[in-house]
């Protein structure tokens, strides 16, 4: 089985979400990598709900109810370093998303 397009697309915006603070982009690229982020995070938010709950290991519940709560609030604070921890934020977030619909998806082949 192939890895879905939606987890190699969350896979590279985890990547530059994370890389090092040396390395942040400027605002509005900062701006584009949230949208990104919550465009591809919502898809994998909506592809784990559609998983049976037997199938979620233990920590997805924390990261949908985590993934609802900081792609609603937002940055917390203001500025460009605001946004980056964010979007860093969101990144951690979509990690564990991943690693659960990886997991569910394990459980039903098995």
């Amino acid at each position: 089985m192939g890895t879905p397009q939606e987890h190699v697309d969350a896979t590279a915006l985890i990547a530059r979400a994370l890389s090092p603070y040396g390395e942040r982009p400027g605002p509005e690229d900062v701006a584009a990598l949230i949208d990104d982020l919550i465009t591809c995070g919502q898809k994998l938010h909506g592809a784990l709900c559609g998983t049976s709950t037997p199938q979620r290991p233990a920590g997805a519940f924390e990261a949908l109810a985590e993934w609802e709560y900081f792609a609603a609030v937002g940055p917390l604070g203001s500025g460009p370093h605001a946004n980056w921890n964010h979007a860093r934020g969101l990144a951690r977030i979509m990690r564990q998303l991943v690693r659960a619909l990886e997991h569910a998806a394990e459980a039903s082949a098995s």
